[in-house]
């Protein structure tokens, strides 16, 4: 903001503004429109108080939220009738008969919807890679939109592989399937090479010479904006967009956006492989903590794995989150730990368990509890574990839950369980063929397990998705 704008004046009204888009209320619509008047009585000039509106709204979605921008365009509205109404701007504008006043006044009006668009875009940015770990997730959408933003015909992100040397597609918009999969743009190369070398985000348009750039022709037609995707590490990727011939050229302003976009993502990528990097040394040690147990155990070698396995692909076909996953494969990697506490004669007789022994194999998920005590998890998986033996009839153990009263995560695992207990080879009989346990999921349904959940494995069989 300009530095003649009192800093006072500006932050008295970023109150009024902020408190009518809380409250909604007339009283302070109209201290907008005669706080206007005011400062055109201070000689302020009428871009001045635009600008001042605009730092307003910036600050305001900064630290609180993004407000509608029906509410935010009335206020602006109102502000520019409370800078009519002052007397000389108004006379001035009868006596010339002109529109140059009403002019400025809509190419304010213009700006103002051109910044609260930005402000929308980053707010949109920013909100997508702060809340999303998943890469995939987080490159679809803060590309859609830029592309959609910046109004491209053409574009790309590509990601640079470090020991290749070279950029490759990841998303892209308005290319061929086959560009998409050759591509291979090596540093230094092309308008994406020249920027992921230099470091520097450019913008290349009309006729101009650009015959240093390796692969393109001497004043070729060119409308074209690149930004790098740079990470503490160096630049990891860049944003290429195009607009066809004829198109309005892109601004320093399109530039000064996409930069800021691509710098977000860049921190997503970042975070994502950090978090990836993380999550599988979290992962490491919860299979070491489960590889205790196939010491003991000769029946759950590989068990825990093939649970896990199972029970991913089953939450993914119910759409849930990457965080709801991630929370049931270490829960199943996890579920049967308790029997460490089963003596081995036990776990690995060969033939039918007496009263007795059955009773303390069914102590294996409280004693899996105790065994985790004092472990934190970012995922609720104690609950989980608990209860994965539990039936859908409530004839289960060791709480005797019933339908949806046990965990989602424990009622996934549960089929999953059943599934890799039918198809493993035992001493006493080999794994069953899949039309048997097609037959005993849909026999079990709705008695020991979740019929809903029994149902979309039994599909996922079918369909050889398991």
């Amino acid at each position: 903001m300009n530095d003649n704008i009192d800093g006072r004046l500006a932050l008295t009204y970023r109150r009024i503004l902020s408190d009518y888009l809380k409250t909604g209320q007339e009283t302070y619509l109209y201290k907008v429109a005669q706080f206007g008047n005011e400062m055109m009585n201070k000689g302020m000039g009428p871009e001045s108080v635009v600008e001042m509106h605009l730092d307003a709204v910036k600050k305001i979605n900064k630290a609180e939220r993004t407000y509608p921008k029906k509410a935010i365009n009335e206020s602006f509205t109102v502000l520019m009738e409370g800078i009519m109404a002052y007397g000389l701007a108004y006379r001035e504008y009868q006596n010339s008969r002109t529109e140059g006043y009403l002019a400025e006044i809509r190419n304010l009006n213009r700006m103002l919807s051109e910044r609260l668009t930005d402000i929308t875009t980053l707010h949109e940015t920013v909100k997508v890679t702060g809340s999303s770990l998943d890469l995939g997730e987080a490159l679809s959408s803060v590309f859609n939109i830029t592309v959609k933003t910046l109004k491209a015909d053409e574009g790309s992100l590509m990601l640079l592989d470090p020991e290749e040397g070279v950029l490759t597609i990841k998303r892209a918009h308005g290319l061929d399937e086959e560009i998409i999969r050759k591509t291979r743009i090596k540093i230094g190369e092309g308008i994406a090479g020249m920027v992921a070398q230099s470091g520097e985000p450019l913008i290349f348009q009309g006729r101009a010479d650009i015959s240093r750039i390796k692969g393109r022709k001497k004043y070729e037609e060119i409308n074209s904006i690149c930004t790098p995707l740079k990470t503490r590490k160096g630049v990891i990727g860049i944003i290429n967009l195009n607009r066809g011939k004829g198109s309005e050229p892109f601004t320093e302003d399109n530039l000064k956006l996409l930069s800021t976009m691509a710098h977000e993502t860049a921190s997503a990528l970042e975070n994502a492989g950090l978090y990836k990097d993380l999550h599988e040394s979290y992962l490491s040690t919860i299979r070491a903590l489960a590889s205790a147990l196939e010491v003991k155990d000769l029946y759950t070698r590989g068990h825990s794995d093939s649970v896990a396995r199972c029970a991913v692909k089953i939450a993914k076909r119910l759409d849930m989150s990457p965080h709801e996953i991630e929370g049931i494969e270490v829960a199943a990697i996890l579920h049967d730990v308790g029997k460490i506490g089963i003596h081995e004669d036990i776990l690995n007789k060969p033939g039918k368990l007496d009263e007795e022994e059955w009773r303390e194999v069914k102590k294996h998920p409280e004693l899996s509890l105790k065994i985790l005590d004092g472990t934190n998890f970012p995922w609720d998986i104690k609950s989980i574990i608990c209860a994965h033996h539990e039936r859908y009839d409530g004839n289960g153990y060791p709480n005797g839950l019933k339908g949806e009263e046990i965990p989602l995560g424990a009622r996934i695992i549960a089929v999953a369980d059943l599934y890799d207990a039918m198809t493993s080879d035992r001493a006493y009989r080999k794994g069953l063929s899949k039309e048997t346990v097609i037959e005993e999921l849909k026999r079990v349904a709705g008695t020991q397990l979740d019929p809903k959940i029994a149902k979309v494995f039994i599909e996922m069989l079918i369909q050889g998705k398991v």
